[in-house]
């Protein structure tokens, strides 16, 4: 039956890499089981499918990126909503919720999403459910599902629908009988502390609206739920009896649970709650379930009270691609363009095929890390760019990686046939269609090789398809438990953190067999990865300059097979026969870097690139501006572009003598074998375009002090103080997120508090009215 319209609500969503977007679809997929219906739209599209001056009910989900900025799908909607001249009686009719979605090693944790809940609040409009903030930092589910589960309900609330929805499937009353448990209405009162981040100044804990605060997962039941007690399924769970074609068309099997006879299952809206009275040992064959001595929780191993315990796992997402193979025809690959054309995240050019002019190794054998330099000639077509900005690198995943997940998924045969993507007809997934990124028409090794991520740690829906397709009952409980509200740490610990891949969950549990569509359907798309340039345009034209650390995995904690980083993997695979070592001693006066270009022997080696947008690390053109750069590792990259900048300016200076102070801090492991860019370091410095070049080694002698950035610049304090506090000059730090920009930004606290004589929260006060006036900036990752 049509949902009336009295039961519709407006979600928005601005993503980045997709993240907000799928979150959004979930909720589009949950609304219609709670008698709701979500009228879904980009935020990019304000004014033209929607205007939410006009809107009554609105939920908005939306990331942050870069420096705390707007996705560039939410950049119109945000710069609208700030317009000054909006009276703040705007949208008194609006009422709304809002998720933001962020990561808290970066300062500016959900500005974005922060930024829009305040301005709505400003403008008269009311929350009717609390703000959610999710944290990718330690994994955006323990936020976002329990903030999710209890929307709904405060939707229902809101608009005034019939909380007491029937929303189960015919065969289900059929097999099982309702009771109530508990209702909505007592879970909209709980008084439960919400699990998410929460803002203890947030104006949905303040406001004298009744505002539905989200429940914690243990708190989570639902009003009507199906006891189903279920007899022995050991023949439906055999993956050989499941084909692909057969599950296309059982729609009626989405929302079946195929467990053991001592299982018993309780469904609710969102979750299938799975209770186990009985453990058969000889059903759990790797899965250890007992506390004996020495057993210890992993992967594939569970211990009481979880593993005899009742679990709560998500509803099974509807099946929706039909993969067949054209075994007739022939499709010409090179003709298909990157990602099927799809635009590719925070674009700013087209994607232009750099020639590889050099490739250099900045590192001695003997260093723990390889530093790889990569001069990039984008032939005809001339970047644009500024020292400070960053390009994408377009990937492509490892073959012998997919060579091994598509055997393992036993398609190895065909994965050059040529085979089509189409949408069931008459799935249940509303709106279905075929992921853009991909081709509708061309083959599973060029799917697997350049659209999809088989790298990222699996999200718990997609360990929710894969309970269906594990043979073996100690394995499917396993599974079960890892993608369930009780397991949720579990999760975290074993997947989340390892970052396990795809191929090492199916290597986990071997009985798992997954048809290649149902994956296909989960799969996120593979994301260009962006660089620091440490280029200056003014100097070398059509020439852009990259290092970077080839980050390698080694086998542990889950891991199955060594790897190394996507991006740094392929360029380090791409260039190793023409490869370069450059030399670090000081005295050297060799320079390998034109080598390749001289040789021109590596013209049919190419990289896609395209320069990005939100790019704010940038220098002023006023050269007598002081600046401090702090950059250890690679972060120097962007530096050494900057200095290379100045270095072309200054020489069109009226006046040399106001060059402003340039500072640049500098640390790697040891002197010897990681210092890279030391000779044209030294070399700025005493040609006076580099006024300080503070450097540390932290394992060369860990007794001695400074041993890390942060600790030089404790130790110059008083210089530093007054470049910042008397000449204004700006901070830029470049680097590892989690540690050393907090350490660093610390550091700067006690420069400020050292000079101001005040309080550590006063000094942060100052660097945070420093940020605001773009004064302290940073370019860091994670």
């Amino acid at each position: 039956m049509p949902v009336s319209t009295k039961n519709r609500f407006l979600l928005l969503y601005g993503s980045q890499t997709g993240q907000a977007k799928a979150i959004s679809e979930e909720i589009v997929e949950k609304a219609e089981k709670f008698n709701l219906t979500a009228d879904l739209h980009c935020l990019s599209q304000t004014e033209k499918k929607f205007n939410i001056e006009r809107e009554h009910c609105v939920v908005i989900v939306t990331s942050t990126t870069g420096d705390g900025e707007p996705p560039d799908t939410a950049q119109k909607f945000v710069r609208r909503l700030k317009k000054k001249t909006l009276p703040s009686n705007h949208l008194e009719n609006l009422n709304y919720a809002l998720l933001g979605l962020g990561d808290s090693n970066y300062t500016n944790f959900c500005n974005n999403g922060k930024t829009i809940d305040r301005r709505l609040e400003q403008l008269g409009a009311k929350r009717f459910y609390e703000s959610g903030w999710a944290d990718d930092a330690v994994g955006l589910e323990i936020a976002a599902e329990p903030w999710m589960e209890s929307l709904f309900p405060a939707i229902q609330k809101f608009l005034s629908v019939n909380i007491h929805t029937d929303c189960c499937d015919t065969n289900e009353k059929d097999n099982g009988h309702y009771t109530e448990e508990d209702s909505q209405e007592n879970r909209l009162k709980s008084k439960t502390k919400p699990a998410l981040h929460s803002e203890e100044s947030s104006p949905a804990l303040t406001s004298s609206n009744e505002i539905t605060k989200p429940v914690s997962p243990s708190d989570s039941c639902c009003d009507k739920t199906i006891e189903v007690t279920l007899s022995k399924l050991n023949s439906l769970t055999n993956v050989n009896n499941l084909s692909s074609s057969l599950l296309g068309k059982s729609d009626s099997n989405t929302d079946t649970d195929n467990i053991d006879s001592d299982t018993h299952i309780n469904r609710t809206e969102n979750s299938t709650h799975i209770t186990k009275s009985i453990l058969n040992l000889n059903q759990q064959n790797e899965l250890q379930t007992l506390d004996k001595g020495g057993c210890q929780p992993s992967l594939t191993t569970s211990l009481p009270p979880l593993s005899e315990s009742s679990v709560s796992v998500p509803v099974l997402s509807a099946a929706y691609l039909k993969l067949e193979y054209l075994n007739d025809e022939t499709v010409n690959l090179t003709e298909i363009p990157l990602q099927n054309g799809c635009p590719m995240p925070s674009a700013s050019s087209e994607i232009t095929m750099a020639r590889v002019i050099s490739s250099s190794v900045l590192t001695k054998e003997e260093a723990v890390k390889k530093t790889l330099c990569l001069k990039l000639n984008t032939q005809k077509k001339l970047m644009e760019y500024l020292p400070g900005d960053s390009i994408s690198v377009v990937v492509e995943n490892d073959k012998n990686e997919v060579e091994a997940l598509l055997k393992r998924l036993s398609v190895l045969k065909c994965a050059d046939t040529t085979c089509s993507l189409t949408v069931i007809e008459g799935t249940k997934k509303k709106n279905a269609s075929v992921p853009s990124h991909i081709p509708p028409v061309c083959t599973l090794r060029h799917i697997f090789t350049t659209c999809i991520d088989i790298r990222e740690p699996p999200k718990k829906a997609l360990f929710r398809a894969l309970v269906e397709y594990t043979s073996d009952q100690g394995q499917k409980r396993r599974i079960q438990e890892l993608c369930s509200k009780q397991g949720a740490a579990d999760y975290t610990q074993f997947v989340r953190q390892p970052s396990l891949s795809l191929m090492d969950i199916l290597n986990a549990f071997p009985s798992c067999i997954p048809p290649v569509e149902r994956l296909l359907e989960h799969l996120p798309r593979l994301q260009p990865r962006p660089y620091s340039v440490c280029s200056s345009p003014l100097l070398n034209p059509g020439v852009i300059e990259i290092v970077f650390n080839v980050i390698n995995i080694p086998v542990g904690e889950g891991r199955t097979y060594q790897r190394n980083g996507i991006c740094t993997g392929m360029l380090d695979r791409i260039t190793q026969n023409v490869q370069t070592k450059e030399v670090l001693q000081e005295d050297s006066t060799e320079d390998l870097s034109n080598t390749l270009e001289n040789l021109n022997i590596n013209d049919k080696i190419q990289v896609p690139i395209f320069t990005r947008t939100n790019q704010h690390f940038h220098m002023s053109d006023d050269l007598s501006i002081p600046i401090i750069m702090v950059g250890p590792g690679t972060g120097v990259a962007p530096f050494v572009g900057f200095l290379r900048h100045r270095q072309a300016l200054k020489t069109d200076m009226s006046d040399p003598e106001l060059y402003g102070n340039t500072w640049l801090f500098y640390g790697c492991r040891h002197e010897k074998s990681d210092y890279i860019y030391r000779k044209e370091l030294e070399d700025f410095q005493s040609t006076g375009i580099l006024s300080r070049l503070c450097v540390c080694f932290s394992r060369d002698n860990q007794q001695k002090s400074p041993q890390y950035v942060q600790d030089n610049i404790r130790n110059n304090s008083t210089e530093l103080s007054i470049l910042i506090m008397e000449k204004n000059a700006t901070v830029f730090v470049c680097g590892d997120a989690k540690n050393m920009a907090k350490d660093v930004n610390e550091a700067f606290v006690s420069v400020i508090q050292s000079y101001k004589g005040c309080t550590a929260e006063q000094a942060k006060i100052e660097l945070m009215k420093m940020r605001l006036h773009k004064r302290y900036l940073e370019d860091i990752w994670t």
